[in-house]
């Protein structure tokens, strides 16, 4: 009889959701929201890092572009036509044969570079749009480059001023300086980047005036703070002097 007893107090002491050993309904609680409210400070912190580092790979991924277009200029003495965003099959990723006009923007040419597809994109996996001046991919022109005359493409800053101001031509002088090429990646909305792989539209969304104007095909560009867009360009004088080796 006593050790009867024993057990029903052993196990009536173990199992009773009511004891000691267990969690009640308000701990419980307590613990819920002590997660919740670390999880709530921690993401926003973990959400600034995931950017960060993509605006390093951004940065990082168009700095070898670069080097890649300084390649190409030093075999070929002229600039690469961007690719045709719209094709899909063998001939995405390469330069089209001209770019005049609007063919003068499009997506980087990424096999003609002899490149991974991987560093035609951003920090953010989208696709970053390659402008290029026209008169610097003629190859009628080759081997004068310095003498080509340019100046299609202009890059803005927030207040709608030039960021390069035009210089006049004087008789005799070479051609006056001027944006060889940029790059521009959409950020993380990748509002405005080419789909690309036979995709006949960009990527849409929600877009501030600055954004509109990088992705509308005009050739004006605008650096914003506004915008989530990363702009890379070069002036042909500063990229042929050291970036390339003619």
């Amino acid at each position: 009889m006593l050790r009867t007893m024993s057990l029903r107090a052993f196990f009536s002491s173990s199992f009773n959701p009511s004891s000691e050993a267990g969690f009640s309904l308000l701990e419980m609680a307590i613990v819920m929201l002590i997660v919740g409210l670390v999880g709530g400070l921690s993401l926003p912190l973990l959400t600034a890092q995931i950017n960060r580092a993509a605006l390093v790979k951004t940065r990082a991924n168009q700095e070898y572009v670069l080097n890649a277009i300084a390649t190409y200029v030093e075999k070929n003495r002229i600039f690469p036509c961007p690719a045709d965003p719209h094709v899909s099959g063998p001939d995405y990723g390469l330069e089209q044969k001209e770019c005049q006009g609007k063919k003068g923007e499009g997506i980087l040419p990424f096999k003609t570079l002899g490149i991974s597809e991987v560093y035609a994109k951003d920090g953010f996996k989208h696709l970053m749009t390659y402008v290029v001046d026209p008169g610097l991919t003629n190859r009628k022109n080759q081997n004068l480059l310095q003498t080509v005359e340019g100046g299609q493409i202009t890059v803005k800053n927030e207040e709608g001023d030039s960021i390069l101001p035009q210089r006049e031509k004087r008789r005799g002088a070479i051609s006056p300086n001027f944006i060889a090429f940029l790059l521009i990646s959409h950020g993380e909305s990748g509002v405005g980047a080419f789909g690309g792989k036979g995709q006949s539209t960009k990527l849409s969304g929600k877009a501030s005036p600055q954004k509109k104007e990088n992705c509308d095909g005009n050739f004006i560009f605008i650096e914003s703070h506004q915008s989530d867009d990363i702009l890379r360009w070069e002036t042909r004088d500063l990229f042929l002097k050291h970036y390339v080796r003619l």
